[in-house]
């Protein structure tokens, strides 16, 4: 077997409407190599101003969970359908692989979004138990949405990496300059860090104005200048803007408030760190993607390491005392 595709949900929970809303989904799979899940956003808005330009700007967040192990937990900084530009989770899906978050921008009511999330662990033979929160804000202009939200699992034998996203790490600013910010990463997963995400809580670019990964430069750099870094200045954003054009993406230099810094393998022996030069007061996140072989293992939990050697008979002999006879 190479790759096979197998459908394991339909839900109509999940799909954007005019409300603020959270699904909870949870469905058996048959084991094997899973390489990725793809979720599949297929439905219809009342009118084209239901957003703007990008579906992925109304994801707020999305958690996978997968044999009681997380393997993904992304949260935006801000969420909005009335921006023009590119969104910030389907920004953060596209820095780890081109056209992961696609949207199909032939029509502006009839919608189809694909987000395919890398996974990268290999099921035990029978069933296994996956689950995933999605969340969603409502539509702008009180426009309504149907539709739904299916979840395709990816096998695929020859998969060479695991993912891990875990929780954010938030710091909020001052806002009047440099400021410390010290990433935590989960010790109990494999792997070395691949990339950082760093989003703003708002959609307003120069609330950040410098970062210095101190892995990486001697001094801060401008926000633009790590943009040219990762490829984003050089038109290195698509996304989809189905009122402009019905057969094409659009390009963009930047997603606002939003930044993905290569961190090239940087090794675990200590936290992510970093400085971060800000003109407003806000909440920053900043979110590290690990990557690991195929095979690696999560780190065992914290064992002891000195037996403790019980026996009843001895216990009730020494307490009886005929042993001192």
């Amino acid at each position: 077997m190479a790759i096979r595709y197998t459908l394991v949900s339909t839900e109509t929970a999940g799909f954007p409407s005019n409300a603020v809303a959270t699904s909870n989904q949870g469905f058996n799979v048959p084991g094997g190599a899973l390489e990725s899940i793809i979720f599949r956003f297929s439905g219809t808005v009342s009118n084209a101003d239901a957003f703007a330009a990008d579906f992925g700007s109304l994801v707020s967040n999305l958690r996978v969970v997968i044999n009681g192990e997380t393997c993904f937990d992304y949260r935006t900084g801000y969420s909005s359908g009335a921006d023009t530009t590119p969104g910030q989770f389907g920004y953060f899906l596209n820095n780890l692989g081109e056209g992961l978050a696609v949207q199909d921008v032939a029509s502006t009511t009839a919608v189809i979004y694909y987000a395919r999330i890398p996974i990268g662990r290999n099921l035990p033979p029978g069933v296994s138990r996956v689950e995933y929160t999605l969340g969603t804000i409502a539509l702008e202009n009180a426009r309504t949405g149907t539709g739904s939200v299916e979840a395709w699992m990816v096998y695929n034998d020859n998969y060479q990496t695991r993912l891990y996203v875990g929780p954010a790490t938030s710091l909020t600013t001052s806002g009047t300059g440099q400021e410390e910010f010290v990433v935590r990463v989960n010790s109990s997963e494999p792997g070395v860090i691949s990339g950082v995400l760093i989003q703003n809580d708002r959609d307003t670019d120069a609330d950040i104005s410098e970062i210095r990964l101190t892995s990486q430069s001697d001094y801060s750099m401008e926000t633009d200048y790590w943009r040219y870094l990762s490829g984003d200045l050089f038109n290195g954003i698509l996304f989809g803007d189905a009122g402009v054009s019905a057969t094409e993406l659009q390009y963009a230099q930047i997603s606002p408030g939003t930044i993905f810094i290569p961190t090239f393998g940087l090794s675990r022996s200590d936290e992510l760190r970093m400085q971060i030069t800000t003109t407003a007061a806000r909440t920053v996140l900043a979110q590290p993607v690990l990557v690991a072989s195929a095979n690696a293992q999560a780190a065992p939990a914290q064992t002891q390491t000195q037996a403790v050697r019980t026996n009843t008979a001895a216990a009730i002999l020494d307490r009886s005392g005929a042993a001192n006879q």
